[in-house]
């Protein structure tokens, strides 16, 4: 066979040889890809959960800076019993146009009356069973046991006050929680948004979040 034949022989072998492993290789890459987006699944999973925990522990009551008392055009559905009668340097009882501050013990008559009872039962009753009472069974608000876990983190002797003013719908209120702890200045916390509604003969709570 003449030198140039040979040469145009060796070099289709070659390159048939030299393609076979390529292809090889290459069959195989997506295959990590896929296994390390578990992981990276899970992680994002991971950061929803904590998301939602951080969400619950928000809506009893968020931290954040203190915020400007606000007004809305509805005249509030509270009574002057809904405030504190009792004198308290840290929050005198008053009204301030449609906004109404205080800390007194609330009831069920309305539903300034059941925000006043709730946060007195978290901050003076310290008790998660006696906040329920105020709060309707369906409610979009943390089971007892998650809101004791919330109330024995305050330190005992804090006091709290109120600033309540109505929202844009019946039943709806804005509701800015100060604490103020024994020794340290006062707390601020972010505006909540609270929804009661009437069930039965009584005022209820049917959700407590962060303001949108």
């Amino acid at each position: 066979m003449p030198s140039t034949a040979r040469e145009r022989l060796r070099a289709r072998l070659t390159t048939h040889e030299s393609s076979t492993p390529i292809s090889a290789t290459t069959r195989p890459t997506p295959a990590p890809g896929r296994n390390r987006s578990a992981p990276i699944l899970l992680g994002i999973a991971g950061l929803a959960a904590l998301g939602a925990a951080a969400y619950v522990q928000f809506a009893v009551v968020g931290a954040g800076e203190p915020d400007p008392a606000t007004t809305a055009p509805n005249p509030p559905a509270a009574a002057a019993g809904d405030v504190s009668s009792e004198a308290d340097p840290n929050c005198p009882a008053e009204r301030i146009g449609n906004t109404i501050q205080g800390n007194g013990p609330g009831g069920t008559g309305s539903g300034t009356d059941a925000i006043f009872g709730f946060q007195h039962a978290y901050y003076v009753a310290r008790s998660a069973e006696q906040a329920r009472t105020v709060v309707a069974p369906d409610a979009a608000v943390p089971p007892a046991a998650d809101i004791q876990r919330g109330i024995d983190t305050i330190p005992a002797g804090t006091t709290h006050c109120l600033r309540i003013t109505p929202g844009a719908f019946v039943g709806q209120y804005t509701v800015v929680v100060t604490e103020h702890r024994p020794g340290s200045a006062p707390l601020g916390y972010n505006p909540q948004l609270v929804t009661t509604m009437r069930i039965g003969d009584r005022t209820l709570i049917t959700g407590i979040g962060p303001m949108p």
